[in-house]
């Protein structure tokens, strides 16, 4: 009668161990992997974020101007038109983004002239690393009357791709109870062609 095992059982049995750890290993690596991809589309929507935010806060931005400025959009004293007037970067990127184009009449004297020259309609900055390509544009047409949109695309360097949007509308600016339409949304039909 023998006591203990043979070579042949004892390679078997390593053989079995070495099969079942592999298939361990192989599952951690993978959820390993998985875990970094999640962590870098998080890095990615975080940074995607941060820059839909501040450039949301460039197009709903506003000033104090005074009546002369040809930037001018409503009276801040509606029985002194006279005095200073607020002014709404809504309208200068809602008719200069993706391109120029004349304000209905009744805003900014329908001219190209009084728009604020200089905006950017686009561009890429880098957050964490992070490049974040943006692009601001006015829609078009009667349901785009009035509707500036902001997409941002982060684009981590290790892989995951996020882009978000937000549509922000001249009643986001200007949130009047009072007014049918207020002062930075153009007219019925007097939107961007």
């Amino acid at each position: 009668m023998r006591k203990g095992l043979t070579l042949v059982e004892v390679l078997v049995t390593l053989v079995i161990m070495g099969i079942a750890f592999a298939a361990l290993l192989t599952s951690q690596l993978a959820n390993l992997r998985a875990s970094a991809q999640a962590r870098f589309a998080t890095d990615a929507k975080a940074a995607a974020v941060q820059v839909l935010e501040r450039r949301s806060a460039e197009v709903l931005k506003s000033e104090i101007v005074p009546a002369l400025s040809p930037y001018k959009d409503a009276p801040l004293d509606p029985d002194n038109p006279s005095g200073n007037w607020r002014s709404f970067y809504f309208v200068d990127y809602y008719f200069s983004c993706p391109t120029r184009v004349a304000p209905s009449p009744k805003q900014r004297g329908g001219s190209v002239a009084n728009l604020r020259p200089g905006l950017t309609c686009s561009g890429t900055e880098t957050i964490f690393g992070i490049p974040v390509a943006w692009d601001i544009r006015g829609e078009n047409g009667i349901l785009g009357e009035g509707v500036v949109t902001v997409v941002v695309t982060a684009t981590h360097p290790r892989g995951p791709k996020v882009t978000l949007g937000r549509r922000v509308t001249c009643y986001d600016v200007y949130p009047s109870p009072t007014q049918d339409q207020p002062a930075p949304c153009p007219p019925p039909g007097g939107g961007r062609p």
